[in-house]
């Protein structure tokens, strides 16, 4: 069993630790590839996995949970701890990252008068359900119970969202009463009111950004005063939405940022490890105009989509060299790349021919949006009949 603490730096059992995170969402990776993943994020030279926890993968419809296949983070976070490395886990009921409405369940927005992201108490009841069985799985993990969670975040970059802080009060009490006991934190991006919006009073404020360190880093220090300085998001890169390009990043220039950020404080990678955007679970942002994502969350992070090491994890890992010794890690996954060629199409059928057997009907005065219905993903097909009345 371990103790950390955070006081003017991050303290492990009494002694200094300088967190070196990689960011993983294990909803994005198959599990027969999660070893692999956490085996060459250690190789880079951390010491920590950081990881959202969605809560629409757990809980698709209001009270049936599932901690199986993809969503069994206690077999993800076992498999951190087997291979000597600390968690930093992102249970908040929103967590952004790209996914599908922010890892809220859909069903949420089945009930009239919903308010999200806020104190609304049918709201909150929904997350004490929610916790209360997230929380059979995350409490026994935690390093003063002898596992290898050191921190719990609290929400998800909430400043630039509102500013109800009863809401986050709320989100930290739910926690403490389902058994956490190590340290909390936020995160926001260091600009304008967003670090004043996003505090919980006794709580650990850190920032997300991806270049600027030394400028973010000093706004940053005026807010948390004599606390130790962490990005919990160091953007390596970006996502990609339809229609656009893939975004990629010189390698060089974040290697000189992260290597200003290990000078001053800690790091959590965002992303080492980007996966994918399965099924119909991929973001959309819509600022001047709607830009889904795609299906490939390669985020040209530090290991592509399919776990390829990348000039940019060598680079990366020659900065960490200079902090902490790489350990030897033994590479225990076969991976393997295949060509599917071509697969010639035989026969086709018509969506309107198949109605009947892919769907039931359902009739209305007015259309209802498909959560109504009891659908969380995919298209309805809606269908009037408009009948023009006789000529008198």
């Amino acid at each position: 069993m371990n103790r950390f603490e955070i006081k003017e730096d991050f303290y492990l059992d009494g002694e200094k630790i300088k967190i070196i995170s990689g960011g993983i969402h294990y909803f994005r990776v198959v599990p027969e590839y999660w070893r692999d993943r956490l085996e060459k994020i250690k190789a880079l030279g951390c010491n920590t996995i950081e990881t959202y926890v969605a809560w629409n993968v757990h809980e698709q419809k209001k009270g049936e949970f599932c901690f199986e296949g993809i969503a069994d983070l206690g077999r993800f976070l076992a498999l951190v701890q087997e291979l000597g490395l600390w968690a930093i886990v992102r249970p908040s009921p929103y967590i952004c990252a790209e996914w599908e409405f922010g890892g809220l369940p859909a069903w949420l927005l089945a009930e009239d008068g919903m308010r999200l992201r806020s104190s609304y108490e049918p709201y909150i009841n929904h997350i004490r359900d929610y916790y209360k069985k997230l929380f059979e799985v995350l409490a026994p993990l935690q390093v003063t119970k002898g596992g290898p969670i050191l921190m719990f975040q609290i929400e998800n970059e909430y400043g630039a969202y509102g500013e109800d802080s009863t809401y986050l009060e709320s989100l930290k009490q739910i926690m403490e009463d389902n058994g956490v006991t190590v340290p909390f934190i936020t995160s926001d991006g260091p600009w304008g009111d967003y670090l004043s919006c996003g505090k919980v009073e006794g709580v650990l404020q850190s920032g997300n950004f991806g270049s600027k360190a030394k400028e973010q880093f000093t706004i940053l220090k005026k807010h948390i005063g004599d606390k130790p300085l962490m990005c919990r998001e160091f953007w390596v890169g970006w996502f990609d939405a339809w229609g656009d390009k893939h975004h990629t990043e010189p390698p060089e220039k974040h290697a000189k940022e992260i290597n200003d950020i290990l000078e001053l404080g800690n790091v959590n990678i965002y992303m080492a490890e980007g996966g994918t955007n399965f099924g119909f679970m991929n973001g959309a942002n819509y600022y001047d105009r709607l830009t889904p994502d795609v299906t490939s969350y390669d985020y040209d992070a530090l290991l592509t989509e399919d776990g390829q090491i990348t000039e940019k994890y060598k680079a990366f890992q020659e900065v960490i060299s200079r902090f902490r010794k790489i350990p030897q890690v033994e590479l225990t996954t076969r991976i393997g790349r295949t060509s599917y060629g071509e697969v010639p199409v035989k026969e086709k059928v018509g969506l309107f021919e198949a109605l009947d057997s892919i769907a039931v009907p359902e009739e209305h005065f007015y259309p209802q949006p498909m959560e109504k219905l009891g659908q969380a993903y995919g298209y309805i097909l809606y269908r009037s009949e408009l009948v023009r009345d006789k000529e008198i």
